[in-house]
């Protein structure tokens, strides 16, 4: 068998992947979406992600020809560290030195990474099914909790300047609860959560779902808790460097669903972009 340390892990999962098992699919995505995650989780906290057992995680290390679980996350974490889409693995032990970019270059360079990843998870037909429920919506609600709200507000902004009676639900508010209640199939509901999604974004995600209410979701990977449970699911990538996760895919995410909807009716969309504009120069918020 070829030394999987000569292949990147991605290469390996990517290349075997439909002859895994329904168990090692699981785990296989995990690992291909959050590599750098991987790298620093315990074989009980990857079988946990991919709903299945320790003892399962560690034999599929084995049969991808690595010793053991260890030796897997190893060459994860090396991968991971030195940029797998820039260059072959090379080991710390066959280094002289340390690879290490200066914190700027590597972080702008993993959001490029995190950018191309978001891309590569989505398909045009796809999108174009969330820009249809969104652009013709006529009340759009966003929900998102932690740091998903950052993102649910900035969909709240830009599609309220395109004219759109849009409610950003970032709270656990009863109003936001009665708001949910009033929607129904001419209005459209986005949820955006990931990895383990806040319980209230799934929650409104399924009573609207209940409710005949069209939905999309926007998250990280199909394993995450709100994947699938939504007409239209749209993936972005959130993995960075460091301790918080980068919201550069998901916000580009908003900015093309609104871009797309604005390409429909540039007219229509200009006059009520025009018209916020002026106003807010005349009452001197600008000034």
């Amino acid at each position: 068998m070829e030394d999987p340390k000569l292949r990147r892990v991605t290469e390996l999962l990517r290349d075997g992947f439909e002859s895994f098992s329904r168990s090692q699919k699981a785990i296989a995505r995990y690992i291909i979406d959050h590599l750098g995650e991987t790298a620093y989780l315990s074989a009980d906290e990857l079988a946990r992600k991919g709903n299945t057992s320790s003892s399962t995680v560690v034999r599929f290390a084995q049969s991808l020809g690595f010793s053991g679980y260890p030796d897997l996350q190893k060459a994860a974490r090396d991968e991971f560290r030195l940029g797998a889409s820039a260059r072959a693995i090379v080991h710390e032990d066959q280094l002289l030195f340390l690879v290490e970019e200066d914190y700027l270059t590597r972080a702008l360079r993993t959001d490029i990474l995190s950018l191309e990843e978001t891309l590569a998870k989505n398909t045009l037909s796809r999108f174009n099914q969330a820009v249809e429920a969104v652009s013709t919506a006529g009340t759009l609600m966003i929900v998102g909790m932690h740091e998903a709200a950052i993102v649910a507000k900035h969909a709240a902004y830009v599609f309220e300047l395109l004219g759109f009676p849009t409610y950003a639900v970032v709270d656990t508010s009863e109003a936001n609860v009665a708001r949910l209640l009033h929607l129904g199939s001419a209005d459209a509901l986005l949820a955006i959560g990931f990895r383990r999604a806040h319980p209230q974004t799934i929650a409104f995600l399924q009573k609207a779902t209940a409710a005949g209410v069209p939905t999309i979701a926007i998250t990280d990977n199909s394993l995450s808790e709100i994947a699938g449970k939504a007409a239209v699911t749209l993936y972005a990538d959130i993995d960075s460097t460091f301790f918080a996760h980068s919201l550069v895919g998901p916000l580009s995410m908003v900015a093309a669903l609104a871009a797309a909807t604005y390409a429909r009716d540039r007219d229509t969309y200009d006059a009520r972009v025009k018209a916020v504009r002026e106003h807010v120069g005349e009452s001197g918020w600008l000034r």
